[in-house]
């Protein structure tokens, strides 16, 4: 039911009238009445991955201004001990052995600590003559 409901999340963002939203709702009804209680979980994982797709555009838009400014080689050697392309990968979600890569919860504090360890010694140079 689950790739069902998939297609009718997509037919109704692309939906341009009233009518084909309405013509949707009846489909998704439709399924409600076959089984509400697999309808109910499967709009739950729907929504879980949703959440979890806009957490992983928020924090690449709020690295977009930065990420040229800044060394993600440096970051990614010096506090994940790991390659600035592992790095990548966990940002734009590359498919890495079968699923896509993302930044776990441990690995977000560090990039936190990253940043502010960096915005501290940035913020500590002052330059003289």
């Amino acid at each position: 039911m689950k790739k069902e409901l998939e297609i009718l999340k997509e037919r109704f963002i692309n939906a341009k009238t009233e009518s084909e939203k309405i013509e949707i709702d009846m489909e998704m009804q439709k399924l409600i009445d076959i089984d509400a209680d697999v309808f109910a979980n499967s709009m739950v994982e729907l929504a879980r991955e949703t959440a979890d797709n806009a957490e992983d555009l928020i924090l690449k838009a709020q690295l977009n201004d930065l990420l040229p400014v800044i060394s993600i080689s440096y970051i990614a050697k010096t506090y994940f001990n790991k390659s600035r392309q592992w790095f990548y990968q966990k940002l734009n979600g590359n498919i890495v052995n079968g699923k896509p890569a993302k930044f776990t919860e441990e690995e977000i504090k560090t990039l936190n600590l990253a940043l502010k360890d960096i915005s501290k010694k940035i913020g500590s140079i002052e330059v003289s003559l």
